[in-house]
């Protein structure tokens, strides 16, 4: 009779195994055995702990091989997983987009602070509004623009690849897209998409508002600002009709919400409402049926209510607030370039070039002003001379085109 192979015994084998009675491979963290039977492996606590690919020693290792020859581990579990698994997928997943989660980063670090008026909103736009974009994707690439642009215009880069107009590109290809998806939902605003039409058409303001012009021949600051608040004041229409959905959500609804400050203006800045009055009253008696003295009238009683906000530290979106009770004929009054009309824009761009939460006002109040002052003649620059030095410093009389 044949004589029976003999094997070197080991106590250190799994439980399944010797449950079994069977020969165990010691293979951790799944024996040979339970992995081919798809069972339970568990060993003993008190057993040693070795990687699958070490074979059982028939001899110690000496120090110095143990030192220099350091086991790897075998991933055949994970393999073993993905195997059993009924969820496992045939097509491999796209690759990463880096540069959108760069984006989306620059985002909830940074760019949705604009939006934000303390605490109250702070979550709407750093969390509920990316939550929103997963579902609507004309959201999503308005996020990603608006992030591309903030990084283009801020971000002192670091290497010659890291280029602006790279980031310039970028946010124009996404806006362009969310433009093309948003024009779709515009005649259907409804209590679905309602949030995230709301948080678009917010940031397109800003990125009408942020994206760099270069001057060219024959263009016109004072043209480009007047082309942003017509926008300004076409998107509060959407605003107004996803509102109600706005009110509607607890979460939401603080957007309504305007901070509470002190209407009370400091002593330069209710001078300079007073003059801008009292040069309302001297065009009307020059002109009384020309002149609407009402039209100017209401401009400078909400650019006072913008100061009072200003001065108790509101900053951009409080700035939209005046573009938007603007009259369509004040803008026109704009466009016709009339001194009363441009000395009151002249104060909303010191305003504008003093706001710290948004990196394009400075760059529209210098502009602006700039040719604002060119603009005027004698008679109407006195008017803004607390603007230009504030602006310009004193020694502004020597600005230049």
């Amino acid at each position: 009779m044949a004589q029976r192979r003999s094997h070197q015994k080991s106590r250190h084998g799994c439980l399944e195994c010797k449950r079994r009675r069977v020969k165990c491979d010691e293979s951790r963290p799944v024996c040979a055995n339970c992995a081919r039977r798809q069972t339970d492996c568990e060993y003993d606590s008190s057993g040693p702990l070795r990687w699958m690919t070490d074979e059982p020693s028939r001899s110690p290792r000496s120090l110095s091989d143990r030192q220099t020859a350091p086991p790897s581990p075998d991933f055949s579990l994970l393999r073993q997983l993905r195997s059993n698994s009924t969820n496992s997928y045939d097509s491999a997943l796209p690759a990463l987009n880096i540069c959108d989660l760069e984006l989306m980063l620059q985002w909830i670090n940074e760019t949705y602070c604009i939006f934000t008026r303390g605490q109250q909103t702070e979550e709407i736009w750093r969390k509920h509004v990316p939550e929103q974009a997963l579902s609507y994707p004309f959201l999503m690439h308005g996020i990603l623009a608006l992030s591309a642009l903030h990084i283009a215009c801020t971000r002192t880069m670091r290497a010659p690849g890291d280029a602006k107009s790279d980031y310039l590109h970028v946010a124009i290809s996404h806006q362009d897209q969310a433009l093309a998806l948003f024009r779709e939902q515009l005649a259907d605003i409804n209590t679905s998409n309602g949030k995230a039409m709301f948080a678009f058409a917010s940031i397109t303001v800003l990125y009408a508002f942020g994206f760099p012009r270069t001057p060219e021949p024959g263009s016109s600051a004072v043209g480009d600002l007047v082309q942003a608040f017509v926008l300004t004041r076409g998107v509060q229409d959407i605003l107004n009709q996803s509102m109600n959905t706005i009110l509607e959500d607890r979460t939401w609804a603080p957007l309504q919400h305007v901070n509470d400050y002190d209407p009370v203006l400091s002593v330069q800045a209710q001078a300079a409402i007073e003059r801008l009055h009292k040069a309302n009253e001297a065009c009307t008696r020059q002109d009384p049926i020309l002149h609407d003295s009402s039209l100017y009238q209401a401009a400078i009683e909400h650019l006072a209510d913008l100061m009072a906000g200003i001065q108790s530290g509101l900053g951009f979106a409080l700035a939209c607030r005046w573009v938007i009770k603007l009259l369509p004929a004040f803008l026109e009054r704009l466009r016709d370039r009339r001194p009363l009309a441009l000395t009151i824009l002249g104060h909303f761009c010191a305003i504008l070039f003093r706001l710290h939460d948004v990196w394009f006002g400075a760059d529209w109040g210098t502009r602006v002003l700039r040719e604002v002052w060119f603009t005027l003649d004698d008679n109407w620059r006195p008017l803004i001379h607390g603007c230009m030095e504030e602006v310009f410093g004193e020694q502004y009389y020597g600005t230049g085109r």
